[in-house]
């Protein structure tokens, strides 16, 4: 009998086993497979210095020097394992491409009865899979883009609809960003191979739908980029143009950047990556009504003359234009729009 048995994550995955990382807490919050528990085999410095020892004494050495750091570890490394295990019944373990770590760990919880899987080739395995399972999905899907200028609230609006069952994948949600100049405050990004997971755990969702919604984006969300697959099947897409009165803009930007919440400091900060654009005499006259918190008067000029001048450039040829009052007669509009494709589609 081996001991240590290796499984493929689409077989994995497949059969709802569970997954646990042993990788340091540092590695798994950068990325990991989505859901997946995270038991550390090592500390970051731990792991640090025995990749010091091995590169100063070599395998050998690092080796035992590796095993004289976790042997007291290993009961407790066990116990939550199988803590795990009788939670979730199957587990797998896994570190970055199904080196020693994941190895010495299945191999130990093995030899104690607590009977796990190792992942064939890490997280590295993983990853391959889900770029390419994304491009499967993504295949034979129609995608409908929603654009539309600042403040007609996009993001609300799809987030509503997925909360009621339509096909959404919020993007901005999942890259913590809100795509612009002053998208970031108040937010925090995952790094890109995290924010590609949670794009894929998103499309398996909605594998079996005819149709997925996202919004309108250029191709980098802050400091993330859409990945290949799904942007190709955006540029392709159905693309419907939201369009709403300035002054109803305003009041929804008001609300959906939480303009009053954070220190004037803040927003004169990113105000002044826009400087140039703006022009010396408007880049003043906003940071004045920014420093007085007028923030109405200064989201309004920031739509004229930067916002609004900026989208006209880059929203690319629309083939539908829904223009609304209101945020909420723009809402049905579009729920009406994706109700008459559904139903054509099913």
């Amino acid at each position: 009998m081996e001991l240590v048995r290796e499984i493929e994550f689409e077989e994995a995955y497949r059969k709802g086993f569970a997954f646990v990382d042993v990788r340091t807490k540092e590695e798994f919050e950068e990325f990991r497979i989505p859901r997946a528990y995270n038991v550390p085999l090592f500390t970051k410095e731990e792991r640090e210095k025995v990749s010091e020892v091995y590169y100063r004494k070599g395998e050998k050495e690092a080796r035992l020097y590796a095993l004289e750091v976790v042997g007291p570890k290993l009961h407790r490394i066990v116990k939550e394992i199988k803590e795990i295990k009788e939670k979730e019944k199957n587990v797998v373990v896994y570190c970055w491409r199904g080196g020693l770590r994941s190895l010495a760990v299945a191999a130990i919880c093995n030899l104690t009865g607590v009977h796990v899987f190792r992942l064939k080739g890490g997280y590295r395995a993983f990853r391959n899979y889900i770029l390419k399972r994304m491009e499967e999905i993504l295949k034979d899907k129609e995608v409908i883009v929603l654009y539309g200028p600042t403040g007609v609230g996009k993001t609300r609006l799809l987030r509503e609809l997925k909360g009621e069952g339509y096909p959404i994948i919020d993007l901005e949600g999942l890259a913590g960003h809100r795509g612009s100049v002053f998208g970031g405050i108040g937010l925090e990004q995952p790094s890109q191979k995290m924010f590609d997971s949670l794009i894929w755990k998103e499309l398996e969702n909605l594998k079996d739908s005819p149709l997925i919604v996202v919004e309108g984006e250029s191709r980098k969300i802050g400091k993330l980029f859409i990945p290949e697959p799904l942007w190709k099947k955006m540029n392709e897409g159905i693309k419907v143009l939201l369009e709403l009165p300035l002054e109803e803009r305003v009041k929804i930007s008001m609300e959906d950047y939480g303009v009053s919440r954070f220190p004037k400091e803040v927003y004169l900060e990113a105000l002044k990556r826009i400087r140039k654009l703006l022009g010396g005499e408007k880049y003043k006259e906003i940071k004045e009504l920014i420093e007085r918190k007028n923030y109405p008067k200064a989201v309004k000029e920031l739509m004229v003359n930067y916002y609004d001048k900026l989208y006209s450039r880059s929203i690319p040829q629309t083939q539908i234009k829904l223009r609304s009052k209101s945020y909420g007669e723009g809402k049905e509009k579009v729920k009406e729009l994706l109700d008459n494709y559904l139903w054509s589609s099913g």
